[in-house]
């Protein structure tokens, strides 16, 4: 279904700069099946995704729980941020639907991959704050405000 807008519109945040959208929903297997060498993979984004995602969660945390210790807090960011769980909020965002795989990823059932659909999400969140040309801060300050309520399965 590769219809970034459409994604774009599903979630409620409008990218500023398109092509991290666009590289953040390409899987390296289309990558590797494309013969444009300027196509990138969302793993470098799902690189710096990841750092951002720790940072808010342990932010929340730090803020929205005072009284927990900070093994607690490292415990409970550590459930918040696992594969799993990202995996099952790409999902309730169909964020599967609008990869860009290649045809082997495809027919394998790459779509509802947890470790692909984590990875994206992750992507997805650096893109969304726009890393490459503003400091980081979420694009949508309400984005990721229900995490901390989201159950785990970690």
């Amino acid at each position: 279904m590769n219809n970034p807008s459409e994604f774009q519109n599903n979630i409620g945040i409008i990218f500023r700069t398109p092509s991290l959208l666009d590289t953040a929903l390409t899987h390296s297997s289309f990558v590797n099946e494309s013969s444009s060498p300027v196509i990138a993979s969302n793993e470098r984004l799902e690189f710096l995704g990841d750092a951002i995602l720790g940072f808010i969660v342990a932010e929340k945390l730090y803020q929205d729980f005072p009284s927990l210790y900070e093994g607690e807090m490292t415990k409970l960011r550590a459930a918040l941020v696992c594969r799993d769980t990202l995996a099952r909020m790409a999902r309730a965002i169909r964020l599967g639907d609008f990869l860009y795989l290649g045809k082997g990823e495809e027919t394998s059932g790459g779509r509802g991959r947890a470790a692909n659909l984590a990875g994206a999400m992750e992507a997805v969140i650096s893109g969304a704050t726009d890393t490459a040309t503003c400091p980081v801060s979420p694009a949508h300050p309400d984005a990721l405000t229900g995490i901390t309520s989201y159950t785990t399965s970690c």
